[in-house]
């Protein structure tokens, strides 16, 4: 699913303006939330509450300021459980969103992140697993395994099979393929058009919807290399 950014330079002073707009409420909105930071000592479940709330607060700031809206398809076929969510990867807003979206899943963010001021404690209140670039064979076999526990006890994964953010189709990463072997739940192929309104690079915030479309689950226990061309010729059209 690729749905371009309409021609909109004629707008862009439109965009210019509340994208800025966007970003200083936001600001304003993380006050009282930043008054609650001894929370994040707390348990994980009062973490989910308050991240939640301003999440939603940007969900509707981008909505009622931006003109970004949401169009959500297929959640009915989400299976009981925790599932493998592998999901095509455009833009920051699927970091951001698919924690409330999808019930708090683990995710994989880049190492850096977990050192960063707020947002460091609470990728790892999260549980959210340290992606390193350029990693060893035993490192990545380590995190794979981390994944895989994460499942064991009940929590879905995120994870990107292209690897990093791009609006064109692009091979699929294997390690995909060996955390769904390893974590033994179904997977659950997500398409989605977020660049569009988001862009990769840029602070612009385009007007537009994001189509975002859970695929049929994708049965656990499947030969790798069938689970990975059913993923590919799903993500790919």
């Amino acid at each position: 699913m690729r749905i371009l950014m309409p021609g909109l330079q004629q707008f862009l002073p439109v965009v210019l303006v509340r994208s800025l707009l966007f970003y200083v409420l936001a600001g304003v909105a993380a006050v009282p939330f930043l008054l609650c930071w001894p929370a994040l000592r707390g348990p994980r479940r009062t973490v989910y509450a308050i991240v939640d709330r301003y999440l939603r607060v940007l969900l509707w700031l981008l909505r009622r300021v931006c003109g970004i809206q949401l169009r959500l398809e297929g959640r009915d076929s989400l299976p009981e459980g925790p599932v493998l969510i592998a999901s095509q990867h455009e833009s920051t807003w699927e970091t951001l969103f698919f924690q409330v979206l999808f019930d708090h899943p683990v995710m994989y963010a880049k190492a850096p992140i977990f050192s960063y001021p707020v947002f460091g404690p609470v990728v790892r209140k999260f549980g959210h697993i340290p992606v390193t670039a350029g990693a060893s064979a035993d490192a990545m076999r380590a995190g794979f395994r981390a994944g895989a526990a994460a499942a064991k006890d009940g929590r879905s994964l995120v994870i990107f099979p292209s690897g990093t953010r791009r609006q064109e189709a692009h091979a699929l990463q294997a390690g995909v393929g060996v955390l769904y072997q390893l974590a033994g739940v179904p997977a659950v192929p997500v398409r989605l058009n977020s660049g569009a309104v988001w862009p990769h690079g840029s602070w612009l915030k385009f007007p537009g919807t994001v189509e975002l479309q859970i695929g049929p689950p994708i049965e656990a226990g499947l030969d790798r290399r069938d689970f990975m061309q059913i993923l590919s010729g799903y993500l790919a059209d």
